[in-house]
Order: C-alpha cells, then structure tokens, then sequence
C-alpha cells in the first residue's frame, strides 16, 4: 500500500478480516459483528468486547444468545489479520452476556471476555509466606490458578509476608510494583518483568502519515530528581535511609525527567515507613517510584488504521514528527485494536499513571467490612458501667460522647497487660473515668478499651518531669506503690500509714505498720520494734545462734518452761543475782 496513514502490510485487497472462534471451532458465518474492540494494557486483565446483531421482535427471541457459542464460560479466540492471514488476536474466556434494544428498533447481543487470569481476581484470601522472594511468591500464586509465565527474578528474600484479605491479583500487583515490574498478559500467560526500553521499535508512527489522531502531554509534577526511602530500625534504634536517583528506563522526548524535575524545585521525593522494612526491600521502593516517575513523564495514545499482531504492551514503537517534546521511541503500555464498520483501528499508549496501585478503591477491604460506616481512628469514651455484661463476657459499658453524650453506649472489652483463662492483671478503670477506645476492624460495634486517661482535670499522682524518675499506681483509696529510679526505691504504701520500703541507696528493707510496730533490716543488721508483746509461736522447733553472743533483758522477768531444760556452758558458767538466788528440786546433783 502506498497509503502513507496505513501502517504497511503485505495485503494486496487491503481487507481487514477477522475470525471468532468458540471452544476450539470457528462460529458461524451467520453472525454479524457490528464491532470488536480487543484492549490489552500492562497491569491489567486483556479484555475483548463483540457487538451482534440478535434479536427478532417479530419472533419475540434472541436466536444467537440462545446458542451455547457464547455462553458464559465459553473459551474464545479471536484473529485478525488481512485478507484472511489471521493470527492470534485474543484468547479468553466470555465472562459476560448480554443483550441490549434500542427505542429505534435495533438490538444486540453484546458478549465481553476476559484472559483466563481473570480468576486471579475473584475472592480474597488470607496467606502467610515464610523466607521467600516476591518472585517466588508470585510465581506460587500463578501456579495456584493454572497460570504460566516468566517473573523476573526478586532480589530480597523476605522472612515473613503476609498477604491480607485481597485477591491473588492485587497482592501480586502490588508486590510486582513494589519492586519495578510490570505485569504484561497475553492470551493465557502473566509474565511479571522490568520494562525493557533496549528493543527495536516495531512501528514509526509518524504525524502526517501513519497517525490519525495523536495525543502526549508531558506533565513536570510527577517527576523527581531522587527518591529517599527511611523506615525505622529497631535493631538499632535509628532510621534507616536510601535513596534512588536513576532508572534504566530510557524514556523519550528532549527533555530528561531529571532536568524536568526542576520545574518544581523539590529536591527529594520521600517515602517512609514507620515500621521496620529491611534495607534491601526499602532500595527496591525507592528504585521502582523512580520507575513509575519516568513511565508518567509523558502519557498519551496514537491512533493508527490497520493492525500488527505482534504489536502488544512491553514492545516498543517510533514517534516521528510530533515535535522535540515528544519525539522518540516510547515504551507501549496499552494496545487496543478495534473493527468498526469494516475498518482495523489500532489505538497504542504509552506512560503510565503516576498513582499507585493499592490507591485504588477496592485493593483494600471497606472498613467494619462494608457493614455499617466505619469508625477511622481511635474515640475518646468514659466508663458507664463495670458489671453486668449482658453477654457474660467481662466487658464494660464506656459511651462516647462525640456519638451520643446521652445514651448508654456500647459494652467494650477491656485490654490488658496480661490475659488468660483465671489468670491475668486486673485493673479496671471507674465509673466516669475518661478512656479511650478502639475498634476492631473500624467496626463501632466492636469496642476495646484500650487504656485510661489523665488530664488537667483529672491529674495524674505522679506530676510528670523529664528526669522521669517517679514511676508506680495509686488506687482510688490512696494505697501506693512507688518505684524510684533515681534512688532506686520501691515503696508500698496504704493510707492508714502501713508501708514497706526496698532501698538500694540505703541499702534497707524495712516494714511499719500503722500501729507504730517495725521491722529494719540494713548493713547495721536487723531491728524490729513493737509497741507491745512480740509473740514467736512454731509448730517445730526455733533455732537462734549468734557468733558473738546472746543477750537478753527482761525489764520484769525472764522466764523459761519446758519439760526438759538445759544450759550449758562450754568453758564456763556462771549464775548469779543481786537479790535471793534459789535453786530447787526434788533432787539437786552439784559437780
């Protein structure tokens, strides 16, 4: 052809054709397709739509959507080609089938099939992944639904991932991305790879001959001069950072994304994550938000007549007389061909939206999981009732006034520092006090207390102060437990004035009570005083032995009872009285 808005072709009738085939065999030729658009883009599912004629309101039926050609569920291939040299254009399944009439008369079936990877994105699932590489992770899932392909090698090898809630396709899009790859489909295979911008062009589309419509825009706000990436290391209690300044995307126009940075002035894009993310993974973030800023520098689409089947997103093409800004060889990310009144339209896009995946609205589950609108965040409640738990399950009822300063609320669980079946830490807070509440999954229903609150009003017993030395619980009676830093003391204190104390600075351990009783133990050695009688009582026997000596005194009297008493002493012994000294017996045996 010397059609210079055709792109060329060995067709010698110039005749677009198309055949449609259904389980295998060719459908008949009494179909009449008035269009089909067949549309495959990097990180999407390939999509093929046919238009048909169908439908007799004079026989009251629709006599091709009764056939079972294209039922749903029905494996379809499309060709197209020219003069009858067809190649693959499309391979699916029909995943929807319907029909339409029109107020003027006309009526259709319209029949939509989508690759068979499509199942990748029905159902979400929960799965922990255990020392593997996002590659591997990957490919496992594809291997799950029957999908073949080829995945760039992942670089880190992760020691847990966990994949919530989501559909097997968004979680492997998401870590596709996370990494710099694309995910490219293509009648039945998902190959998950790094665009590769070093291929030949396939076509020269070119203004003022092969193009029929031509759009670009080269947007400078999404284009960094370097990315920083910081998480935070706990093993080190410090950030960890990185960065990326270049891409190995070669993308096109005169004007580098770099120098194109400048127009707005930043000197980093950030990305950070509060949590801990290992060094390597935190490179790969940063590497792949370069990629997704060179893939958004300039994002348009050409219009061209005619088809190339060999012309599908990761392959590359030639922009020529649309001027400096755009021309160049652009990376495809979208190729979509279409039969419209007998004519091959192919529609080619290149850039990629700077947004990321996960943006989107149905990657993440609805809060309270769509049952109710959510609550976001955590709610300041106060504390209605402690028992009575409707449900005999421990809760207490905490209102939160922001909904309904009025009405009783809901019957929360209470959190702990420990918790388990007759055992536990309890420390319930009291009637009226000021909590606050979380709520799992945003759901309000499900509320947990998760702490109690000081405040001007309601101050804590122990002002705060950098030193932070003071640490310990006050009950609502006033019994105290204090521990000290500083001084290193431990203090447990009732009101009535019954203590112990456990000092390091002091080395001492005392014990008073609130009747003026004590007991001191410290490098001096161990005193206890009583205001009254001490009483010693032992089912067994009471040892007391002293290196240095006994003394006793008895103020009144010393006395000492038992069926058999003995003293003795090893060198000497000596008994004697300033008053009358009587010794008495039946029997007395002196020496």
């Amino acid at each position: 052809m010397n059609n210079e808005q055709i792109i060329p072709n060995k067709s010698k009738s110039d005749t677009p054709t198309f055949s449609v085939f259904s389980e295998g065999k060719a459908v008949s030729p009494t179909y009449q397709f008035l269009a089909i658009a067949i549309v495959k883009e990097v990180n999407r599912i390939p999509t093929a739509k046919l238009v048909i004629r169908d439908g007799e309101a004079s026989e009251s039926d629709f006599a091709f959507s009764n056939k079972a050609d294209f039922a749903p569920g029905s494996k379809i291939e499309l060709k197209s080609g020219m003069d009858g040299d067809d190649d693959t254009a499309f391979k699916g399944i029909v995943i929807k089938h319907s029909i339409k009439v029109r107020e003027n008369g006309d009526a259709h079936l319209i029949i939509e099939c989508k690759d068979e990877s499509v199942k990748m994105t029905i159902g979400r699932h929960n799965k922990y992944y255990e020392d593997n590489k996002d590659s591997d992770i990957i490919s496992e899932l594809l291997g799950k639904h029957g999908v073949k392909g080829k995945v760039d090698a992942t670089k880190v090898k992760h020691k847990e991932v966990v994949q919530h809630y989501c559909t097997d396709w968004d979680f492997v899009l998401s870590r596709a991305e996370m990494n710099g790859l694309l995910i490219i489909v293509d009648d039945g295979k998902v190959n998950v790879q790094a665009p590769d911008t070093s291929k030949k062009p396939l076509l020269n589309l070119k203004y003022g001959g092969t193009l029929i419509e031509f759009e670009a825009e080269m947007d400078a706000r999404y284009q960094w001069k370097k990315v920083e990436a910081k998480a935070w290391d706990y093993s080190s209690q410090k950030l960890f950072e990185t960065q990326s300044s270049s891409t190995a995307f070669k993308d096109h126009g005169n004007i580098a994304g770099g120098k194109l940075s400048g127009v707005v002035g930043l000197d980093a894009y950030e990305l950070q994550h509060s949590g801990y993310v290992e060094d390597g993974e935190l490179k790969a973030w940063a590497d792949a938000a370069m990629l997704k800023s060179r893939l958004a520098k300039i994002r348009g689409r050409a219009r061209i007549q005619g088809m190339v089947a060999k012309l599908k997103p990761g392959e590359m093409v030639e922009l020529g007389g649309v001027g400096e800004r755009f021309n160049g060889n652009a990376y495809v990310t979208a190729v979509q061909q279409e039969l419209v009144n007998g004519t091959v339209y192919t529609n080619v896009q290149f850039g990629l939206a700077p947004k990321w995946f996960y943006r989107n609205d149905d990657v993440i589950d609805a809060p309270a999981a769509g049952l109710l609108p959510a609550v976001h965040g955590l709610m300041i409640g106060k504390v209605v009732k402690l028992g009575g738990d409707p449900n005999g399950q421990d809760r207490i009822q905490v209102k939160c006034p922001v909904i309904d300063d009025k009405a009783k609320g809901v019957w929360a669980r209470l959190a702990s520092q420990d918790a388990g079946k007759s055992r536990g830490w309890v420390t319930r807070p009291e009637i009226g006090d000021e909590v606050i509440v979380g709520f799992v999954n945003g759901d309000p229903r499900d509320a947990i207390v998760l702490g109690q609150l000081h405040s001007g009003k309601h101050p804590a017993p122990i002002p705060a102060d950098d030193g932070n030395n003071l640490k310990g619980y006050t009950s609502r009676s006033g019994m105290k437990m204090t521990f000290d830093d500083g001084k290193k003391v431990i203090i447990i204190k009732t009101p009535g004035g019954n203590s112990l104390t456990i000092s390091e600075e002091k080395m001492m351990i005392e014990i008073k009570d609130q009747n003026g009783n004590s007991c001191k133990m410290d490098p001096k050695g161990i005193e206890m005083k009583s205001i009254k009688d001490i009483k010693i009582d032992a089912k067994g026997k009471i040892d007391i032995k002293a290196l240095l000596g006994i003394k006793m005194f008895g103020g009144i009297q010393i006395s000492a009872k038992a069926a058999a008493l003995s003293l003795l002493g090893a060198a000497s012994a000596k008994l004697s009285s300033a008053g009358i000294t009587k010794i008495k017996g039946k029997l007395l045996k002196l020496n």
